[in-house]
């Protein structure tokens, strides 16, 4: 028989790009009015004026606002006054905030990962080390966060056991992180609320955003795998049992009874969560 499904709705799509303010501006072609209509299609007046929309966070030099416009919401997040240090250590990391996330984006959306679709990504010139003033706007990806969506009752559907769709959530999330890690990469920050959930018809469709620290190593360091790990099952809410933190371990490790590897696995893990939980967030 064939397949019920139809594998093209999961197909990333491509985003066709245009250079912009002699190449220091990246954007998608749909979006260049949308840039001219914020006042972003050109470094100076980026520089000069604020994105209208909400502030939704500020953390150190970054600040993320919320924005409406013709392509629906966006987010634009601007990163500002970076230390003469940072921008000149000659041994430190040189690209922006803001490239490094587009890029991260782009390498994640080949890979097959659901992440939030770019828009537009700008830096200022500079002769050497990194820009000072960078920004990157993606398209809002609308739907509760994990935490949010795991706060609540798990999801229902007619004809299916609640504890069957508890164990569909548990064991697709859990798939989803091994093949990003299997793939290479780490996160720095899974958290829960780093994950949206998306309407689908299985359950949802988890995408991961705020993608600035993501990296990418063949293979990845076990410590932030560990990492991820931790601080995944760390931010999850009450609603996720002792049971649960195990079955979904043993589906990340695709194992189906505890075993030495497990333990160990289990262990690194609450101890970093531990760590975790003693330290203060430097930007809450």
């Amino acid at each position: 028989m064939p397949p019920t499904g139809n594998s093209h709705r999961y197909r990333v799509r491509s985003v066709p790009t245009v250079e912009l303010d002699y190449g220091r501006i990246l954007s998608s072609k749909t979006a260049v009015p949308i840039l001219q209509a914020l006042g972003l299609d050109t470094i100076e007046k980026a520089m000069q004026t604020l994105p209208k929309g909400e502030v939704v966070r500020r953390a150190g030099n970054r600040t993320t606002y919320r924005v409406e416009s013709e392509m629906g919401l966006l987010y634009v997040k601007v990163h500002r006054g970076v230390s003469l240090w940072r921008r000149c250590w000659p041994l430190g990391n040189t690209a922006s905030g803001a490239r490094t996330e587009w890029d991260a984006i782009g390498l994640l959306r080949r890979s097959g990962f659901d992440v939030p679709e770019p828009v537009a990504m700008g830096e200022a010139s500079v002769l050497c080390g990194m820009p000072p003033y960078s920004f990157l706007i993606t398209r809002a990806v609308e739907g509760p966060t994990l935490l949010e969506f795991l706060s609540k009752e798990w999801p229902t559907r007619e004809g299916v056991s609640q504890a069957e769709m508890r164990k569909r959530v548990l064991r697709d999330i859990s798939g989803m992180i091994r093949r990003f890690h299997a793939s290479g990469f780490y996160h720095k920050d899974l958290y829960c609320m780093h994950l949206i959930v998306t309407k689908d018809e299985r359950w949802g469709r988890p995408y991961i955003i705020d993608l600035q620290r993501v990296e990418q190593k063949h293979p990845p360091r076990h410590r932030w795998l560990v990492k991820d790990m931790a601080a995944l099952l760390h931010s999850m809410p009450p609603t996720m049992t002792k049971q649960d933190r195990l079955r979904f371990l043993l589906r990340y490790l695709c194992k189906t009874k505890v075993d030495p590897e497990v333990r160990r696995w289990a262990a690194e893990i609450e101890s970093k969560r531990v760590s975790m939980a003693m330290h203060v967030p430097l930007y809450p």
